[in-house]
């Protein structure tokens, strides 16, 4: 199998060749979030508590909670942050993954993906919506159905 686990500076520098970056912060909601904070208190100043409130939160978010990549995509590949060391990851080739399905719990999700040689790469997750697009678009037809969610904690 090409698939393995490598070290994080042999992956390919060139930011252009990843076509979906997915992080932990939720970037974009939070920016929406202060914009909206911003109108709420330029527009309505009866609302301006709710509306500071509301910036202060975005850019305590967006300033000082860290960031780091769960995943990223390439035409031939995925890679996978979720090792016990953060200097290595997990490289998984599109054409040795067998099928892929997403688990629900009460204080997280996971993205499981099924390998041709049967083992199981578990990667921590926080919205299928920012996933499953992109699984869809290099695997299509691999994703396996749940049958059920699964609620039960680590």
């Amino acid at each position: 199998m090409k698939s393995q686990v490598i070290r994080c500076r042999n992956l390919p520098k060139n930011p252009k060749t990843y076509e979906k970056i997915i992080n932990v912060k939720p970037v974009g909601l939070l920016i929406v979030t202060l914009i909206v904070g911003v109108l709420i208190t330029i527009l309505k100043p009866y609302l301006a508590m709710s509306g500071i409130s509301m910036i202060v939160l975005s850019l305590f978010c967006l300033i000082v909670m860290p960031d780091r990549d769960l995943c990223k995509f390439t035409k031939d590949y995925l890679v996978l942050y979720n090792r016990h060391n953060r200097d290595e990851c997990s490289l998984i080739y599109w054409d040795e993954v067998v099928s892929w399905h997403y688990e629900w719990y009460k204080t997280y999700d996971q993205l499981v993906i099924e390998m041709i040689d049967g083992s199981t790469e578990i990667q921590d997750m926080y919205s299928i919506g920012s996933i499953k697009k992109s699984m869809n678009h290099h695997i299509p037809g691999k994703m396996k159905k749940n049958k059920h969610f699964r609620k039960d904690q680590r």
